[in-house]
């Protein structure tokens, strides 16, 4: 059997059935920040993170909400487990949304791997087809810059360049499937020349933070299998906190398979 070249750990981190320890719930932003002019440190609450970002518009977190501490936790565990099978991390990817961010932190903490950075990539936000409200910022990104999430004390790699920071606001279930092949070759091709740069194979691995749909992408591409958008849909709503799968790529065939 063939060395595996690379690893990809694929984690969703909300869902339909998100558990509701982990979620911050429909009306937090009411409860926190009222009628949006309260100042952007009512988040110091105990039931949030205490490393949240300060933002200036603050209700942009109506559309960008994070997770509990309780989901942190639970965040953390996963990376505890995690680390029993997943010896090393080469790259963190996470979608740019501050619950996926959260999420990641928490993971790679728990794995004992904070000095990795996390490289915030918009290709991993979830389908445009699922978010109305965002179909509106064309010019005007809801989600927090990597350099505020670094003022909070997160590590973060601001040098990294993401595909594109612009999401078709029609795009469809298929669209996204698109893009996420798209991200993972980009991720084949990086590493790829980095093992031909060093001479060896040495596995390299990544962990990739999304949404929901994330695992179940990545799936569908790895299994080459054609997308029903009808079922995925309904797959999504199904999908608890914390999902994951690892995908792995066959040295020889270049083909990945889902474990």
């Amino acid at each position: 059997m063939c060395e595996c070249q690379h690893s990809v750990c694929a984690c969703g981190c909300a869902g339909a059935d998100e558990d509701v320890s982990a979620g911050v719930g429909e009306n937090w932003f009411e409860q926190v920040f009222g009628d949006g002019k309260s100042p952007p440190q009512s988040h110091l609450r105990s039931y949030l993170p205490s490393r949240l970002p300060n933002r200036r518009e603050t209700a942009l977190y109506m559309l960008d909400p994070p997770i509990t501490r309780n989901g942190q936790q639970k965040a953390l565990m996963l990376g505890n487990q995690l680390s029993r099978s997943v010896t090393n991390i080469d790259a963190c990817y996470s979608s740019p949304a501050a619950r996926c961010v959260l999420t990641a932190a928490s993971v790679l903490q728990g794995m004992n791997r904070t000095n990795i950075p996390l490289r915030l990539e918009t290709y991993l936000f979830e389908p445009m087809i699922y978010n109305k409200p965002y179909q509106e910022f064309i010019t005007l990104s809801p989600f927090m810059s990597p350099h505020t999430w670094a003022r909070a004390g997160y590590n973060m790699d601001r040098t990294y360049q993401r595909l594109d920071d612009f999401l078709a606001p029609q795009e469809t279930e298929t669209d996204y499937r698109d893009r996420s092949q798209y991200f993972l070759e980009t991720i084949e091709q990086e590493y790829d020349r980095r093992v031909g740069a060093r001479g060896y194979s040495r596995p390299s691995t990544v962990l990739i933070v999304g949404h929901a749909a994330t695992p179940l992408i990545f799936s569908n591409i790895a299994s080459r299998q054609q997308l029903d958008p009808v079922a995925f849909g309904q797959q999504c709503a199904h999908i608890p906190f914390l999902h994951t799968m690892v995908l792995e790529r066959n040295a020889a065939t270049h083909k990945w398979k889902a474990r």
